[in-house]
C-alpha cells in the first residue's frame, strides 16, 4: 500500500508541473502580433520592393493570415540603408518587418563600416527570385543590345542607364555588360524602380535596368519593351526577349526578394512570421496576384536556408564589386 501510495503521489506531482508549465508553452507556440506590424519597404514608391510590400500586405489581409494588418511605410535612401539602419535600430521589436534583396546587403558592403548588415537582422524568408532587364521606350531607336553597344562605341560614356541604388544590383549588372561588350555607359542611379521609369518615359536616360514588377504595367500598356535579360535562358513571359548569355554576353544575375525582421525578436515571433509567409507562398492568391502578375519565379525558402543563401550571396558581390572597381 505503502508503494502505491507513493506511485500515486509521484505522478501527482509530476501532473501538476507539467498543468502547471502548460500555459508558459501554449503562450510561446501560440504568439501572435498585438499591434498593427509596421512593414518597411527601403525604396520609393512604385519600386520592386515597394511592390513586393504591397502586394503582400493585401494577400495577408486577403487570406486572413495575421490578427493584425501589415502598415507599408516607404523609407528610400542611401541605397536602402535608411529602411534597413531604421529596421536594425529596433532591436526586439517583433512587430516591425522588412523587405530585404541583395542591393541592400551590397549598399552595406560599398558603404563601409557602420553600416547596418543582414546580420544586425533576423532573416525569416525569401519568397520568389527575380529577373534583371535592360528596358527603353517603345519608341527607342534600339531596337536590340546590339544597338545600344554599337551606339555606346561610337560614343563612349554619354548613352545613360538608370539603375536602382549606386554599388548594387542595376549597377553590378550594367558594369558586368559594359566589361563583356567592352563598352562603357554612364550610370544615372535613382531611390527606386518607380523612379526609373518615370525617368525613361520623360526621355531623361536612354535605358533603364529594371525588374519585370517595375515596368510589367508600362509594358502592357505598350510603352517600354525589355530588350535583354541577365540569365542564361529566355523567360517563358518574354519569350522574344533574348538571354544575354545568347547574344554572348557573361551577364547573369541572381535576385531574391525576401523579408527581415530586427534581430533578438523572440524565437515564437520568427516562427509566427515563417510560418505565416509559408501559408501565404501557398496560397493561389500569392502566386496568381504576384508570382504570375509580375513574372517572379517562386523561391520559398526557410529561416536558415535564406540566411545561407544571403551570406553566400554577399560573398560573391563582395568579389564582383571589388574587380568592377566598385569597392576597395
Amino acid at each position: 500500500m505503502r508503494r502505491n501510495g507513493m506511485k500515486w503521489f509521484e505522478v501527482g506531482v509530476v501532473m501538476s508541473i507539467l498543468l502547471f508549465a502548460l500555459p508558459i508553452w501554449s503562450t510561446a507556440a501560440e504568439w501572435k502580433p498585438t499591434k498593427p506590424i509596421e512593414f518597411v519597404a527601403p525604396y520609393a514608391p512604385g519600386g520592386g520592393s515597394d511592390v513586393l510590400a504591397r502586394s503582400i500586405a493585401s494577400i495577408i489581409e486577403g487570406e486572413k493570415l495575421c490578427p493584425q494588418p501589415l502598415v507599408v511605410v516607404n523609407r528610400p535612401g542611401g541605397s536602402g540603408l535608411i529602411g534597413t539602419t531604421s529596421v536594425v535600430q529596433q532591436r526586439g521589436n517583433p512587430h516591425v518587418l522588412l523587405t530585404f534583396i541583395p542591393g541592400q546587403a551590397q549598399a552595406a558592403l560599398v558603404a563601409g563600416k557602420g553600416a547596418p548588415t543582414f546580420r544586425e537582422l533576423t532573416l525569416i524568408c525569401n519568397l520568389a527570385l527575380d529577373e534583371q532587364l535592360i528596358v527603353v521606350k517603345t519608341d527607342s531607336p534600339f531596337k536590340n543590345i546590339t544597338d545600344i553597344i554599337a551606339e555606346a562605341k561610337r560614343r563612349p560614356g554619354e548613352l545613360t542607364v538608370g539603375g536602382t541604388g549606386s554599388g548594387q544590383d542595376d549597377q553590378i549588372c550594367q558594369s558586368l555588360f559594359e566589361r563583356s561588350a567592352g563598352i562603357r555607359l554612364r550610370y544615372v542611379p535613382f531611390k527606386s524602380g518607380g523612379e526609373c521609369i518615370t525617368a525613361l518615359l520623360g526621355g531623361h536616360v536612354h535605358m533603364i535596368w529594371a525588374n519585370p514588377p517595375e515596368f510589367v504595367p508600362q509594358w502592357e500598356a505598350k510603352m517600354v519593351r525589355p530588350l535583354a535579360v541577365a540569365r542564361t535562358s529566355r523567360m517563358s513571359e518574354f519569350p522574344d526577349v533574348p538571354a544575354f548569355k545568347e547574344l554572348g554576353h557573361h551577364v547573369t544575375y541572381f535576385f531574391y526578394r525576401g523579408i527581415a525582421a530586427p534581430a533578438d525578436i523572440p524565437a515564437e515571433a520568427a516562427a509566427f512570421y515563417e510560418t505565416m509567409f509559408r501559408r501565404m507562398a501557398e496560397s493561389s492568391s500569392w502566386k496568381e496576384k504576384y508570382l504570375k502578375k509580375y513574372m517572379l519565379s517562386p523561391g520559398w525558402m526557410g529561416s536558415k536556408e535564406f540566411a545561407k543563401i544571403v551570406a553566400q550571396n554577399e560573398a560573391e558581390s563582395k568579389e564582383i564589386l571589388k574587380d568592377l572597381g566598385l569597392l576597395k
